[in-house]
């Protein structure tokens, strides 16, 4: 299966345009309901959105292959271990409800 180049950019402009309305939504949300708004998810959404603008500015300008390896696939294992953090403090918050 083929994707195009211009297809693949865009898909990208439009994940990082719905990856920052939802960060806007949940802030506002946590703002409204007096909740702790820098948390471990918004750690997570933030990397994910820096590594999504970095991977739009690599379409405009014309970045090193190593250069963007390196720091795409660097954000990408945080974002990773994030995910495993997440679900492990989920997994001890639930086995701490069930006692």
């Amino acid at each position: 299966m083929y994707f195009s180049p211009s297809f693949l950019q865009n898909t990208l402009y439009v994940v990082a345009a719905v990856l920052i309305i939802f960060i806007l939504a949940v802030v506002i949300y946590k703002i409204k309901h007096n909740i702790k708004i820098w948390d471990k998810t918004m750690t997570l959404a933030s990397i994910v959105l820096l590594n999504t603008l970095y991977s739009i500015l690599g379409g405009f300008v014309n970045l090193p292959f190593t250069l963007s390896s390196v720091v795409t696939n660097g954000l990408s294992l945080v974002a990773l271990g994030y995910i495993v953090v997440i679900i492990w403090d989920l997994h001890k918050q639930r086995k701490t409800n069930e006692k």
